[in-house]
């Protein structure tokens, strides 16, 4: 996707939960070099659950009858005609030299089906991992802080 702005994309983050073992999904990320969770860009046409729900097809092969939200926190509801789930923050993110900045939504879901198959052109090299086989990653110099730290804070409160 073309950057909207020379300064800032915004983007949605997935953290995605095996459906009945204490996993979480990763995938390798290509232009990264490193594993990651799933995500990509807020196109110019889209709204974030829309952002979402295509990233979440070409980098998993989950349709949205195959996956649920989380909710990790109490919210009003009722406020708007075409609510949204929330996400669990918001998030200032670098990558390495990348001369630009991601405000990021991440959010957490709950997987129905433990079958991936991320569409053609996306990476293949994708797995359900434990929190042990995560920090190995890391300590590998793998997997970035900021997404260590993310799934620490997910295993000890919802794996």
């Amino acid at each position: 996707m073309p950057h909207i702005h020379d300064k800032y994309d915004f983007t949605v983050s997935m953290f995605v939960l095996h459906p009945s073992e204490p996993k979480i999904g990763l995938h390798w990320h290509d232009k990264l070099g490193f594993w990651n969770n799933f995500g990509g860009h807020i196109e110019m046409d889209e709204d974030p659950l829309e952002c979402l729900e295509h990233e979440m097809l070409e980098e998993t092969g989950l349709k949205p009858y195959q996956y649920e939200f989380i909710k990790t926190h109490d919210a009003p509801e009722g406020i708007g005609t075409d609510e949204m789930p929330n996400p669990f923050g918001l998030h200032k993110w670098r990558y390495g030299d990348l001369d630009h900045w991601h405000i990021d939504l991440p959010y957490l879901i709950q997987a129905k089906s433990d079958v991936l198959q991320p569409a053609e052109g996306e990476s293949q090299k994708i797995g359900w991992f434990t929190i042990e086989e995560i920090i190995a990653f890391h300590d590998s110099g793998d997997l970035d802080e900021g997404t260590l730290k993310i799934c620490r804070w997910i295993a000890e409160k919802y794996l």
